[in-house]
């Protein structure tokens, strides 16, 4: 990418760096290219001046919209005008940009660029729109990445011939980069327990492969089920629901598990919810197995079925 602004806006891979190439050391933690997380910087142009002496990038939360933004330096006199890009990249891409050259984000102001204008040198260019990203969950297991580029005005980068991303950073002063770290949002807390109803469980004289469910009637979504046995040994798994949260009012939610001959435990079921839950709504604790000796469709045969109503 050889261009005049090349050389004269910097985008700094460290506070250290002066321009100075190949830059060296860690080049992953642009001071220049700042996520900054879900609230808005109040005066960005005021605000990311002031501080250009300090690494102000913040972790991004996942699943949420967040705000990055991108500051450089007019290195030169005289009338800079630059256009600053944000793309966004997973580790395992950066080697090759046409993967993640397509992932452009767009500002506030819905354009893919900020327009800046540098009228001397040492003075310190802000883009006024924050760029907008809603990162993925951090479950994912991948590394994402913040790439900034200033280009002049009126041109799009290009990584044409980019095979060494390092390298590539290293040697041009108008990119920086920017490992993130992605938080996942905290999790509401579960609700309290509501009641709970215990059984005693008795399989019979047959081995099984025994199904065991909670079936909802009427049960808020957003409130939360379980059910476990005392008795861990035989069942595989054991007979354990974590708790659950209920996305469907009538749903039913439960495992499957090979339950021997002779077992026997004591069931408890719960529910957990800190509103009262309908008059009218129940849950009901089913353990039952499909019959396989029988021609045509296999119906349930049931072991135990017990009904708590709210």
């Amino acid at each position: 990418m050889e261009n005049a602004i090349t050389q004269n806006i910097l985008i700094r891979v460290s506070l250290s760096d002066d321009g100075t190439t190949p830059r060296t050391g860690d080049l992953s933690n642009s001071p220049d290219v700042i996520p900054f997380g879900t609230e808005k910087a109040e005066d960005p142009v005021s605000f990311f001046i002031g501080n250009y002496d300090e690494n102000v990038n913040t972790d991004l939360e996942a699943t949420k919209q967040n705000y990055i933004y991108m500051r450089g330096k007019d290195l030169v006199t005289g009338i800079q005008k630059g256009d600053m890009y944000m793309y966004y990249a997973k580790d395992t891409d950066l080697n090759t940009p046409r993967k993640w050259a397509d992932n452009m984000l767009k500002t506030s102001a819905n354009s893919y660029f900020n327009a800046v204008l540098g009228q001397s040198e040492g003075s310190i260019l802000v883009g006024q729109n924050p760029y907008l990203w809603t990162p993925p969950s951090r479950d994912s297991g991948t590394a994402y990445n913040l790439i900034g580029v200033v280009v002049p005005s009126g041109k799009t980068p290009d990584f044409t011939g980019v095979t060494d991303f390092e390298k590539y950073v290293a040697n041009n002063i108008n990119v920086g980069w920017t490992k993130v770290t992605i938080n996942n949002p905290t999790p509401p807390p579960i609700p309290e327990l509501r009641w709970k109803t215990t059984f005693a469980y008795n399989q019979g004289d047959t081995a099984r492969e025994m199904s065991f469910e909670l079936n909802c009637k009427n049960i808020p979504i957003g409130t939360y089920i379980s059910f476990s046995s005392d008795n861990p040994t035989g069942p595989n798994p054991v007979i354990t629901l974590d708790k659950t949260k209920v996305s469907d009012p009538n749903g039913s939610f439960g495992i499957k598990s090979s339950v021997p001959a002779e077992y026997s435990g004591n069931i408890t079921f719960s529910f957990f919810s800190n509103d009262a839950p309908p008059a009218d709504s129940s849950i009901t604790f089913l353990a039952y197995y499909l019959d396989r000796t029988e021609t045509g469709p296999q119906k349930p045969k049931i072991v135990a079925s017990v009904t708590t109503t709210n």
